[in-house]
């Protein structure tokens, strides 16, 4: 068994990408099939070394269809070892975060998508989310916004319930004032999202943070268009 993990790792390894775009869905099918890959259950270190190697080489790769592969056997392995695949996402979400300002939306796309399938398989949203706050901050203004938008997709997946607000909202309310305005949309958007998952104590929360009057006037309208519009999750009140 141990020569044919050997030689998946070497194949991951390895910088040609006409060979990885050839086997990047046999690495698929080889670790979807639990018989064939039982080492990924025992061999901590060659997991590991997977692993790294797909997110230090695929997923930060230049071309796009090496990353969205990447991806896939990411997303294979995330489906094999479910909540195993938890001692991995330290070493993944650096990549992650960064394709979140990849100039393709396929791969944007399915970044969010990876993202969302992590928080539901191999770890509770929070966990995730205390380790990808430096993405409100990152240097990439895509980035930026795809972390907000990852937000509402993860209130829309997760639930209002299994995140710690209160940690997430400072960081959206230092992107209100971001220089591009793309980034300042989804910042608002990411607050009507709370506001129409949690109600209205998000509105008293906001008023005491020190925005402009101006910018809370912009966002206040916007949580009243929420509310008359019917479309309020039904616990927030």
């Amino acid at each position: 068994m141990e020569p044919r993990m050997e030689s998946c790792l070497a194949q991951v390894l390895q910088k040609d990408v006409g060979k990885r775009l050839q086997v990047g869905q046999e690495l698929i099918d080889y670790f979807s099939d639990k018989q064939k890959s039982a080492d990924l259950e025992h061999d901590q270190t060659m997991l590991d070394k997977l692993v790294d190697g797909l997110a230090t080489s695929w997923v930060n790769s230049s071309n796009y269809k090496v990353v969205l592969l990447g991806m896939d056997i990411l997303s294979a392995l995330v489906t094999r070892l479910q909540d195993r695949f938890k001692a991995q996402i330290g070493t993944v979400l650096p990549s992650l975060i960064d394709r979140l300002g990849d100039a393709k939306d396929s791969v944007r796309e399915q970044d969010q998508t990876l993202l969302l399938k992590i928080m539901d398989q191999a770890a509770n949203p929070q966990y995730v989310w205390d380790r990808i706050l430096g993405g409100f901050k990152h240097k990439n203004f895509r980035t930026r916004e795809g972390i907000c938008l990852c937000l509402i997709a993860t209130l829309n997946a997760s639930g209002a319930h299994t995140l710690t607000l209160s940690k997430i909202v400072p960081h959206i309310c230092n992107l209100l004032g971001d220089p591009n305005s793309q980034v300042r949309d989804a910042a608002i958007n990411s607050l009507v999202e709370i506001y129409r998952h949690v109600g209205e104590r998000v509105r008293a929360d906001l008023s005491k943070k020190g925005l402009p009057q101006s910018r809370l006037n912009v966002i206040f309208t916007k949580f009243d268009e929420v509310q008359k519009s019917g479309n309020m999750i039904q616990s927030a009140n």
